[in-house]
């Protein structure tokens, strides 16, 4: 499964040493929650800020998993 769509951040937390588990807000597919691997980066930190808005570009293997 993958899609691309216009998402709102909602919430961010850190999972494992640079990675993140962001929820989404979506006008097409709802909320959602994706991990963002590079997440503590300096260059992706400002996007992730709730609020936000951002491109998302979501794949998984199935629809019930955690994509990224």
């Amino acid at each position: 499964m993958e899609w691309e769509d216009e998402a709102l951040v909602l919430s961010a937390r850190i999972h494992g040493e640079t990675g993140a588990i962001v929820e989404l807000l979506t006008e097409q597919h709802g909320k959602f929650a994706a991990h963002v691997a590079g997440a503590a980066s300096r260059r992706m930190k400002p996007f992730l800020q709730p609020g936000s808005r951002v491109i998302a570009r979501y794949r998984a293997r199935m629809s019930d998993q955690l994509g990224t």
